[in-house]
């Protein structure tokens, strides 16, 4: 018997499915694997960064579908069905678990609006097309057996790393300090890089700042009568417009990522009528995404600027910034409410 373990994503949707999740938790852990799920971090889009690190760190990727296309996010796509395009786009090992007759269900387990059960259609047809992944069932009993069957297949098909626990013998007590003593040099090496950049910081008088535009790029994928496709758009926005979307939360260190997804937060409020420009026929968007090279020059831009900075975090190898003094200054000038003033009566 292997003392491996593999993480799995649970994506479902949370009202009509919840003695069926309630089967996958109890089932998986004895199958060895370690089930993890959006519930944990709750249904907003500042959660989107954690959800997809979630998916990342997985080795395997269940949808279980019912009877609804679940809560919207404000694209107009389910955060349910974010999550799958998402793990497709990473390429996880997956299985759908899909009701044979979601028809078939009680009332008060359907979507009970009209564009609620077009997108659940539409749905359904776009994850049909994956056939050796669906598996279908009729009720909680008979998803037990399905998860006794599919998983290790999933498994045997798909071979993943997963977590093997470590014994503390004395190379893995030699290569922890090994490792410590590299992380410290990084981490000194990154502050002298530092110091080298705020002494060499080029002229900022011709630079662009404050309410001056800078026309973004970004990709999104956009639905049409159940179809999906990639488009890359363009977006314009003041530098002043994209401090505030990531500014305040720059106040403590945040990682890279969070910093790209808070500003991808910001271009999706408008992505679905600038995507329509071009496709008119376009009823939801969802994976808005800055291209890296923008975002890499909306990242360098600032820092030149001094408004942000690197920190060294211990144990972490990922790029983490923060607000700089003058950063915290420019953003409070953005952001400061102003008094209005009223002309005395005559």
């Amino acid at each position: 018997m292997t003392d491996k373990r593999y993480q799995v994503f649970i994506s479902a949707t949370y009202l009509d499915l919840r003695d069926e999740r309630g089967v996958l938790l109890q089932t998986l852990p004895t199958l060895g694997c370690l089930p993890t799920t959006l519930e944990a971090h709750g249904q907003n889009l500042s959660t989107m960064v954690n959800i997809r690190r979630r998916i990342d760190e997985s080795d395997y990727y269940i949808l279980l579908v019912g009877s609804r296309y679940g809560s919207l996010m404000p694209s107009g796509v389910s955060y349910t069905h974010m999550e799958y395009v998402y793990a497709a786009t990473k390429q996880k090992p997956m299985l759908i678990l899909m009701h044979e007759s979601p028809e078939s269900r009680a009332a008060e387990l359907q979507e009970q609006g009209v564009e609620g059960k077009l997108k659940f259609g539409d749905f359904r047809k776009l994850l049909q097309r994956e056939r050796e992944q669906i598996i279908y069932w009729r009720d909680a009993k008979d998803l037990a057996y399905v998860l006794q069957n599919a998983v290790p297949a999933l498994v045997k098909r798909h071979p993943a790393i997963g977590w093997v626990r470590v014994g503390n013998n004395n190379a893995a007590i030699n290569l922890e300090k090994e490792c410590n003593a590299l992380k410290k040099r990084v981490q000194e090496l990154e502050q002298e890089r530092e110091k080298w950049l705020s002494n060499t910081a080029s002229s900022l008088e011709n630079l662009a700042k404050g309410e001056e535009i800078f026309e973004i790029q970004y990709r999104c994928k956009a639905y049409a009568g159940g179809n999906c496709q990639d488009v890359n758009v363009k977006s314009r926005l003041s530098w002043n417009e994209l401090l505030v979307s990531f500014g305040p939360h720059l106040l403590q260190p945040q990682t890279e990522d969070f910093m790209a997804a808070k500003i991808s937060e910001r271009l999706q409020q408008n992505a679905l009528s600038e995507v329509q420009r071009d496709y008119p026929k376009t009823h939801a968007v969802v994976e808005v995404q800055l291209t890296p090279m923008c975002f890499n020059v909306i990242k360098m831009q600032f820092r030149t600027l001094a408004l942000i900075q690197k920190v060294n975090r211990d144990n972490d190898q990922r790029m983490w910034w923060q607000l700089t003094a003058l950063g915290e200054r420019n953003l409070a000038n953005v952001m400061s409410v102003r008094r209005t003033t009223s002309r005395p009566v005559v």
